[in-house]
């Protein structure tokens, strides 16, 4: 095995610790605010997830292009199909890595029990965003060694629960727990995709990373769906397990959930090493997240998207000098969590990676009845792929639909600022002419 790529179990792990560490250590919290009814959501999240990540797979055994998903759009929409998957991908990362680290530092100050303040929390992110930035300097495969290790800090706990939380589920709690403020179906489920689409995030990471792992071919269909399907089980068992462990009042009153189950269920100390445990697993999946958005900008950069230094490796196969410049990007951008509504900030930022990744993902799927049809000789097979990528444009744009307006103002003219940004580029004349 070559000692800068990643195996297939590697790449599967780094996909599972971008998914679960980007969304789990709140999940209880955030569903607490609407009730377990919002837990509905799951279906259409799951369902979706579950399409997106099939026609993904396929595609990535499929496709004989270079770009990851920006390559799957080029067959239907060429060149500028694959700028704007790139570019849209790409600026999700810089602001969806941000709420990750924004999230990891406040559970931390929680677990500390520190003192929460605007000032903490954007130091603490613009340090967490550079060492997880450093820990990605050496190849592909130490990368994998390291995401490798985090992750079983999120998997451990998360399992025990799955294994051991139904002898303390109370059904009754559960019932309580259901719907306690009386909000109509529809809109329970319509206010929890936000979160839970944010919890999927990262299953498109294989594809993203694709240059990085040894036999792309077969190992990233793998990755995409082993991790989305592990991912799935967790997710909606720990969330289901803890509506019937802790009344919805309780959950709302702590910054670390699963700690408050913890502690209901073994005693205080049990749940200081759970949070302990999430913790270093939210902060570890920055680096898989830092990792994914340096090979996104130096794959785009390869293809001529953008400027030359994203694309820049060093001899480890590392694109140092482009994620220098792109944490320093997202350090300025840290400033606004000055701002005296920093939680307000990190739902902003979580909505808008959603929106840019979910439009994303739009394009990704309309390309796909072009490459199946270009590159698949099994009828049956393209069929099948063209039925489930349908199914999966549906329920992203529904998804879509959800989503707040403000957010998908301010998505909206970022994509449109990337449009004039290509534009300008192709302007530019040759260096022949």
């Amino acid at each position: 095995m070559s000692r800068r790529k990643m195996s297939v179990t590697q790449l599967t792990l780094l996909t599972s610790l971008s998914m679960m560490g980007a969304g789990i250590i709140m999940l209880p919290a955030k569903f607490a605010e609407i009730g377990a009814i919002s837990m509905l959501s799951w279906i259409v999240t799951a369902l979706a997830s579950g399409a997106v990540a099939y026609v993904f797979a396929q595609c990535g055994m499929l496709s004989k292009k270079l770009g990851g998903l920006g390559g799957f759009a080029e067959y239907a929409f060429g060149e500028p199909g694959a700028f704007i998957v790139n570019s849209a991908y790409a600026i999700s990362l810089v602001f969806g890595n941000i709420a990750i680290s924004l999230a990891a530092v406040s559970y931390g100050l929680s677990w500390f029990h520190l003192p929460f303040s605007s000032v903490f929390a954007c130091i603490g992110c613009v340090l967490l965003l550079w060492i997880a930035s450093l820990l990605t300097f050496r190849s592909p495969y130490i990368t994998g060694r390291i995401t490798g290790i985090f992750v079983w800090a999120l998997l451990l706990p998360l399992i025990t629960l799955v294994v051991v939380g139904g002898f303390w589920f109370d059904p009754a709690l559960y019932a309580a727990n259901w719907n306690p403020r009386q909000i109509p179906t529809l809109d329970a489920v319509s206010s929890g995709i936000s979160m839970t689409f944010w919890a999927f995030l990262g299953l498109e990471s294989a594809c993203a990373n694709a240059e990085s792992v040894e036999n792309p071919e077969k190992n990233v269909p793998k990755a995409v769906i082993c991790a989305t399907l592990l991912t799935a089980f967790i997710y909606i068992a720990t969330t289901n397990l803890t509506a019937g462990l802790v009344p919805n009042a309780v959950i709302l009153q702590s910054d670390a959930p699963f700690a408050v189950v913890y502690a209901s269920l073994f005693g205080g100390t049990s749940g200081a090493v759970v949070s302990c445990l999430l913790w270093l697993g939210c902060a570890g999946s920055l680096v898989s997240w830092q990792f994914t958005m340096a090979r996104v900008f130096a794959s785009s950069a390869h293809a001529g998207f953008f400027p030359s230094i994203f694309g820049q490796m060093n001899k480890h196969d590392a694109a140092v000098k482009g994620l220098i410049l792109l944490t320093g990007v997202q350090s300025l951008l840290c400033l606004l969590i000055l701002s005296p509504s920093t939680f307000t900030i990190y739902e902003q930022f979580t909505d808008l990676a959603v929106f840019i990744t979910l439009f994303a993902f739009v394009i990704c799927m309309s390309g796909s009845f072009a490459l199946a049809t270009a590159e698949c000789t099994s009828p049956k097979r393209r069929e099948t792929i063209h039925t489930i990528a349908t199914a999966a444009i549906v329920m992203l744009l529904g998804s879509l639909y959800c989503l707040n307006f403000d957010t998908m103002k301010i998505g909206t003219v970022l994509v449109c600022l990337s449009w004039v940004y290509y534009g300008i580029l192709k302007g530019r004349p040759s260096a022949n002419q």
